[in-house]
């Protein structure tokens, strides 16, 4: 039997596994090792089981680009989305997806920066993802008063830096890492609304708590209790 038509060894073993197994491998090793028969042995299955669910490799390498536009990407649309309508709101959105949020992976956007060197398609992908992402940080800085000359100065400032501290692999405390965030959004955002915040716990705070648009549920309540006052 060819082995590319060959029921995987474990039914468990789904697609999602292999991608996760191949972005651990992509973020400790390189795109270089990504390679079928290791991923198969990490995971104690034969070579088959790959190519059940992905015709090639080539396959596997758009399905971990994909992945990663789902964990690393979505996050910062979906919290802008979430956010309540003002630039308050929405810098803490997204100031929380990059220090915060679980959902964030900050050595695979690494990991994929360097897979951009040797291959076109991560490399068009995460320029693509470069223009989104200081497009969101412009478009917060102009709700800020700035014109657009100053909103995407401040958004490319903020979005280098935010790279370039990931791409160092700074080594810094938490804590201390969230005293500096009211610092930055003054420097960067020109506002001094967060210098109130005195203590790592009240920064936390405000970043896992910015104010959130109102769901149908609650104008919904808001509505009814109206009424009925």
């Amino acid at each position: 039997m060819n082995a590319r038509k060959r029921a995987p060894k474990s039914g468990t073993i789904s697609a999602q596994d292999w991608i996760d197994a191949s972005r651990a491998v992509l973020i400790k090793r390189g795109i270089s090792a990504v390679k079928v028969e290791p991923l198969a042995k990490k995971l104690g299955v034969t070579p088959g089981s790959f190519y059940w669910h992905f015709k090639n490799r080539d396959a596997l390498y758009r399905a971990l680009l994909k992945d990663w536009l789902a964990t690393n990407v979505h996050p910062f649309i979906e919290a802008l989305e979430e956010a309540a309508e003002c630039p308050k709101a929405q810098y803490l959105a997204l100031a929380y997806v990059w220090v915060l949020s679980p959902q964030f992976d900050a050595p695979l956007d690494v990991a994929i920066r360097e897979w951009g060197k040797t291959s076109k398609l991560a490399a068009r992908t995460m320029k693509y993802v470069d223009h989104k992402r200081i497009s969101l940080y412009q478009w917060v800085f102009e709700g800020f008063g700035h014109d657009p000359m100053s909103a995407i100065v401040r958004a490319r400032t903020m979005y280098f830096h935010q790279i370039g501290y990931y791409a160092m692999r700074v080594d810094e405390d938490p804590d201390k890492r969230l005293l500096q965030i009211p610092h930055y959004a003054e420097i960067i955002a020109g506002d001094t609304w967060l210098r109130d915040l005195e203590t790592p716990e009240a920064i936390e705070a405000a970043l896992v708590e910015f104010p959130r648009r109102e769901s149908l549920a609650d104008r919904i309540a808001r509505r009814r209790h109206a009424g009925v006052s």
